[in-house]
C-alpha cells in the first residue's frame, strides 16, 4: 500500500499524485470517510464494460458522462468500427483473388 501527504490549497482543491491519476486512468474520485474518522480517497471508473448471460454487451457509465463527450465517443468508435469492416472486406477480396489464381 502507498501513502502520500496531501496538499490542501486554500480554493479546498487537493492535488493527487501523478502517478496515482495515470495508473487509475479516470478524473473522478470518491472520498468518504470511514468507520475509524480517516478519510479514504477511491477512483470511480469512467466507463465499464459489460456481458450480460444473454450475449449482451455494453457501456455503463456510474459516474455520468456530459452529452458532447457522449457524442465525441460516439463518432470514435462508429469511426473505427467502419474502418476495422473496411479492412476486412478488403482482406476478403484479396483472398477471393487469390483463390482465383
Amino acid at each position: 500500500m502507498t501513502s502520500e501527504t496531501l496538499t490542501l490549497w486554500e480554493n479546498g482543491a487537493v492535488t493527487l499524485p501523478k502517478e496515482w491519476r495515470e495508473r487509475y486512468g479516470t478524473r473522478h474520485f470518491l472520498a468518504k470517510e470511514n468507520e475509524r474518522g480517516y478519510l479514504v480517497i477511491m477512483p470511480i471508473i469512467d466507463v465499464e464494460y459489460y456481458e450480460e448471460p444473454d450475449g449482451t454487451c455494453g457501456l455503463r457509465f456510474p459516474s455520468g458522462i456530459e452529452m458532447g463527450e457522449f457524442s465525441e465517443l460516439w463518432k470514435q468508435g462508429t469511426k473505427k468500427i467502419a474502418m476495422e469492416e473496411k479492412k476486412m472486406k478488403r482482406k476478403q477480396t484479396k483472398h477471393k483473388q487469390s483463390q482465383k489464381k
